[in-house]
Parts: structure tokens; C-alpha cells; sequence
């Protein structure tokens, strides 16, 4: 149908994180780098372990698996008494820098997993988060303390379980979305990368522009959209390019080199989470300021 055809074009013609438009259904250098946010999760593979598997026949579909996302809690003072507001950080997602002017995205990494002595680095680069753009080596951020953070803010950090089976406010409430590149057609062979991505309306950096995922209402939770601000470096630009994606449809890549085909998956957090564009009114002062940020979701203060 010629829904389908505009959900694939759109899925196909996707921008090089360089910032190329690469042609529909085109190319190697797609495939291979897959969504814009640089936030693989799996290496590309060596080309005799490729060979091995394809003639194996391997498959290995993407599983939700129990990972730790970052919980921010932002202070304006650096003794971190008093509050500004509270976020959910994808780990090593590239988030668009809204708290200052001097670099455009920043990235926070879990380096330390262990109870006590849990440690995040934080980056900030001078586009979006490709080494070539650091803007200054990664500095250390101890959980639990009050840290320096971005644009003259402080936070304290903690890690939060983002799991199917997990309940309750220890728990990370951040939906994603998975885009999985396959070694061969129909979604079938070896996963080659995955791609993964906030759902909750954040703002996201790539080369030259911002972008932000959402699950839109209305679809059954079926339709991942992505809206795209070329040359915007906050999420609110009049320039736009808007795709759709369906969950768990493979797409095909119609090429002749692996990877062949791609799908994007969804994969929900309890309790559900809410995109802060949902919120009816927007909050004053400080916080307004920070519901626009670099973000993240935002949940009510005193939680």
C-alpha cells in the first residue's frame, strides 16, 4: 500500500550521522552506521565471523535485556540543597546540550556498575558525540555526590533498573526503541548492530541537528515517530522532517552487501512512561526553562 511504501521510504532514506542523505534503501554506509544517535550497543563484526555465521545460518533477534539507566537530580547550588528539577538519561545517548551555549551535545557513560562506588563519565561535545567533536576529555561523576554538571547546574546521580519485571520508583520508567541491522533478508542471519533510542519525546543530538522519538497515540503503541530539526540544536526549529516507523517490521535495505535488512523494535519499561510534551501546562520559572532541556523524562518533583 502506499502507507507502507511512505513507512519504508522514510525508514530508508535515512540521513548519514555525518550528515550525507544517503539514498533510499542505499547504502552500505547505512546500514552500517544505522540510526543517527551514536549509541551502538555491539560492534560491527569482523568479516570472517560474518562469513561463519551466514553460513551457519545463525539467527539472533533482539531481546529486551535488564539494563541501568541514570538518574539525575539537578541543583542549582553547589551544595545541591536547592532543587531544580529531576530526569532519566538513556546511557550513552547523545543528548542536545539546552543548559549552555558553548557545546552542543553531552553524554553520560556508566563506568562503574557496583553498589557504593558507582561512577558515570560525562562528555560534552561541540556536535554530536563522534570523538572528533569532544569538546574536553571525559570527566568522572560519583554517584551520590553533588557534581558539576552542565551550564552552570550541579546534579546528583544514581543508577535506576530498566527491566520488564521491574516495579516501583527504584525502577527506570524509560521506554526505547531498538533499531536492529541484519546480516541477511527478512530481519533473519546475525544481528550485526543495534541502535537504541529514548521514546519519551527527548531531545536528541545528531551531525547539525536535534531530533526527538515519541510513541504516538492512537497506533496501539505500534508507531515509533521521529521528528527530525535540521541545523536546530534545541528540538524547536520550523524546519522538520517527520518519519514512521512500525514496530517489529523488517525493512529491507536492498543491497548487496550486508547488512540486508533492518527492524525496529519497542521495548516498554513499568510503569509506562510519559513524554513531558503531554503535560498540560508548563512549569514556571527555572524549571520551565529545564523541561526544555537537553532531555530526558522528567518526573514530578518530591517523587
Amino acid at each position: 500500500s502506499s502507507e507502507f511504501a511512505e513507512q519504508v521510504g522514510a525508514a530508508g532514506a535515512r540521513p548519514h550521522p555525518r550528515g550525507e542523505v544517503l539514498p533510499r534503501f542505499g547504502a552500505t554506509q547505512l546500514a552500517r552506521r544505522g540510526a543517527r544517535m551514536s549509541h551502538p550497543r555491539r560492534p560491527g563484526l569482523p568479516a570472517v565471523m560474518l562469513a561463519c555465521a551466514l553460513a551457519l545460518q545463525l539467527e539472533s533477534p533482539p531481546v529486551a535485556a535488564d539494563t541501568m539507566d541514570i538518574n539525575a537530580v539537578l541543583y542549582k547550588d553547589a551544595n545541591c540543597f536547592e532543587r531544580a528539577d529531576e530526569m532519566v538519561l538513556l546511557d550513552q545517548g547523545c543528548y542536545a546540550n539546552r543548559y549552555a551555549n558553548l557545546t552542543k551535545a553531552f553524554q553520560l557513560k556508566i563506568v562503574v556498575f557496583e553498589t557504593g562506588i558507582q561512577k558515570i563519565d560525562l562528555r560534552e561535545y561541540l556536535n554530536d558525540c563522534y570523538p572528533a567533536y569532544l569538546f574536553r576529555p571525559a570527566r568522572t561523576i560519583h554517584c551520590g555526590r553533588c557534581e558539576s554538571f552542565v551550564g552552570g547546574f550541579f546534579v546528583q546521580t544514581s543508577l535506576r533498573l530498566r527491566s520488564s519485571t521491574c516495579e516501583g520508583y527504584s525502577c527506570s520508567p524509560l521506554n526505547t526503541a531498538v533499531q536492529s541491522f541484519y546480516s541477511m533478508e527478512n530481519c533473519e542471519g546475525l544481528v550485526m548492530e543495534n541502535y537504541y533510542y529514548p521514546l519519551q519525546g527527548e531531545c536528541m543530538r545528531y551531525n547539525n541537528g536535534s531530533q526527538a522519538f515519541s510513541l504516538p497515540p492512537g497506533y496501539g503503541g505500534k508507531n515509533i515517530s521521529q521528528v527530525d530539526f535540521p541545523g536546530n540544536d534545541g528540538c524547536n526549529g520550523v524546519s522538520q522532517r517527520k518519519y514512521s516507523m512500525v514496530d517489529g517490521q523488517c525493512y529491507s535495505l536492498y543491497s548487496n552487501v550486508a547488512p540486508l535488512s533492518f527492524v525496529w523494535q519497542v521495548e516498554k519499561a513499568k510503569p509506562l512512561a510519559v513524554s513531558p510534551a503531554t503535560r498540560s501546562a508548563s512549569p514556571p520559572g527555572l524549571a520551565w526553562a529545564l523541561a526544555l532541556g537537553a532531555s530526558s523524562l522528567w518526573l514530578p518533583a518530591g517523587v
